[in-house]
């Protein structure tokens, strides 16, 4: 798995506050956990934080996993009354607790074969109360190998510059996946530093997605179709 979450967690927190627009994705979560009145609510792959800082400022009843201890250490120091466990995604163990259950930053994309799925959608609808909603997004696989140009970024924080130079090959061995390769460049006080990521990702196509939310006893609410993405919203279905 990529080094961006683990080696790189400092530099993963430093440099998305300039990629993402926290507040715009937290509205968004907002606005569907108000329609259908959850509180207590399960951020899965919740990262070093940004999102759960706003959940807790507007009091939900927040609980945050994800699967490396460096960005946990980083959401511990900078958000004040969160809830924070290490746990895979895969291997989730709550029993009927929450309103809302969120897979957050396209996570499940690292989640690259079927069985790992449908672990990771059983094991939130276990964790959800009855008729709890369930929202992911995921990468669209049509658009993601439609185009595979490389890109890079070029960012800015405090006296630190970093640059990511990215390009993406075709794997096609558990799905849609594809390697992600990246090269960070940090600079900082006259000194660089190189590192070099890989990571396989997995795009996926909504037909794919409807099946496996009507294996794993989800009804689907909505699909918002992005750029290169899609987001879903679904209910689960009680026995």
């Amino acid at each position: 798995m990529t080094q961006l979450y683990s080696t790189l967690a400092r530099i993963y927190h430093e440099m998305y506050q300039h990629v993402f627009d926290y507040d715009k994705e937290f509205a968004f979560y907002d606005s569907i956990l108000k329609r259908f009145n959850c509180r207590n609510i399960l951020e899965i792959g919740c990262g070093s934080g940004m999102l759960a800082r706003r959940f807790i400022e507007k009091n939900y009843t927040y609980l945050g996993l994800d699967l490396y201890d460096e960005m946990l250490d980083i959401a511990r120091s900078e958000v004040k009354g969160g809830e924070f466990v290490r746990c895979d995604m895969r291997n989730m163990d709550f029993k009927n607790r929450f309103d809302a259950a969120l897979i957050t930053g396209r996570s499940l994309a690292y989640v690259t074969e079927n069985r790992g799925i449908i672990d990771t959608f059983n094991g939130v609808r276990e964790s959800m109360a009855d008729n709890g909603i369930f929202v992911f997004g995921v990468f669209e696989a049509n658009s993601i190998f439609d185009n595979f140009n490389g890109f890079e970024q070029d960012i800015q924080h405090g006296n630190k510059r970093i640059r990511r130079i990215s390009r993406m090959e075709k794997n096609l061995e558990t799905g849609w996946t594809y390697d992600w390769y990246a090269r960070y460049i940090i600079e900082e006080n006259g000194k660089s530093s190189v590192y070099d990521d890989k990571t396989t990702l997995r795009a996926f196509t909504k037909d794919e997605i409807l099946l496996f939310l009507k294996l794993t006893g989800f009804r689907v609410i909505e699909i918002t179709d992005e750029p290169k993405a899609m987001t879903f919203i679904a209910q689960k279905i009680n026995n």
